[in-house]
């Protein structure tokens, strides 16, 4: 079974080669890495230039930049294998990452990966135990992916590629959440979905200029709006409206909680209050809210935000932060 490896690269000229030989240290052989040139303005392009050079395996596109997401479409358009891994340039695998993959794979669409978060230094920030939901059936692993109570994350799971390329998916453009739509699209149309969790095989970076960190006041927000556009689209609206709203209402709370954390008085006030307005102009009162399937956090504010009550939401976020 041959393995795509797709990586987006943008300006990674420090991180770009452990990823790269994190890719040629591994344990099985038969892969292909899909090296993207997002449009870099250091020294990335030539490093991955060379990089292909010396092994065959290796394929360079060179783009203008228009994001992670958009640059990983255009390695599924050129991918060979039967098996796509995501990795971001500054991230990189454990050597035995495709050896379990194969192992795994069988008929099984999907397959979830834990995923160790590491600081620059390489100290261990946290551990994301994707295994920890081996045992949910499929419609609680969509719905709590789409309400964003499981991280999203294309690096998080691996998939068949005839998937993407049968049902037509790919990344959208956001700037941040271009993997929501992404996984439950995936989730649903996949048959089998199996688990590595033998131990954490990707080692995630979290450095401070990465897509989490960026500041930006409405990170999901535009993301709802498309979820709900495609669910309507498909046919799929009535069957998860419930879940949608629970997304809607968390993608709401973490507005809130970055417009708390980068604005003051009354301009605080009306971004809050601009939010509140987009919150209801997409909340289905029609139907309910999925709450067993999103998170505390999130939950905790529904009874607030579905009075049009924000300050609590803005009270707890400056709380956090001076903590």
């Amino acid at each position: 079974m041959k393995i795509s490896v797709i990586v987006p690269v943008y300006n990674a000229e420090k991180y770009i080669k452990k990823c790269i030989m994190s890719v040629l240290h591994q344990t099985y052989s038969d892969w292909e890495l899909i090296l993207i040139d997002d449009g870099s303005t250091d020294k990335s392009a030539d490093i991955i230039d060379k990089a292909a050079k010396k092994d065959s395996r290796l394929k360079v596109i060179h783009k203008i930049n228009e994001g992670p997401g958009i640059a990983r479409n255009s390695g599924i358009k050129e991918a060979v294998g039967e098996y796509v891994v995501f990795l971001d340039s500054d991230d990189f695998i454990d050597r035995d990452y495709f050896q379990l993959l194969a192992a795994k794979a069988g008929d099984n669409d999907i397959v979830f990966i834990d995923v160790d978060q590491l600081s620059p230094e390489g100290k261990m920030i946290k551990r994301e135990k994707m295994s920890a939901y081996k045992y949910w059936g499929k419609n609680r692993l969509i719905r709590s992916q789409m309400t964003g109570k499981i991280l999203w994350g294309g690096v998080r799971k691996a998939v068949r590629l005839s998937l993407l390329r049968d049902n037509n998916i790919r990344f959208t453009s956001h700037v941040m959440g271009e993997e929501a739509l992404y996984s439950f699209r995936i989730l649903y149309a996949a048959e089998r979905i199996d688990f590595i969790d033998e131990k954490p095989v990707y080692f995630y970076v979290n450095h401070a200029y990465s897509q989490s960190k960026i500041q930006m006041i409405d990170p999901w927000g535009q993301v709802v709006k498309n979820m709900k556009e495609y669910l309507e689209e498909a046919g799929l609206y009535r069957e998860f409206a419930d879940s949608f709203n629970a997304f809607n209402l968390t993608a709401t709370v973490v507005s809130l909680d970055r417009i708390a954390q980068m604005y003051k008085g009354k301009e605080r006030k009306k971004y809050a209050e601009d939010r509140i307005l987009q919150f209801q102009s997409l909340n289905d009162t029609s139907k309910g809210i999925d709450y067993h399937n999103m998170s505390y956090k999130a939950k905790f504010f529904i009874p607030f935000l579905l009075k049009e009550i924000y300050l609590p939401v803005m009270i707890c976020s400056r709380i956090k932060k001076v903590i």
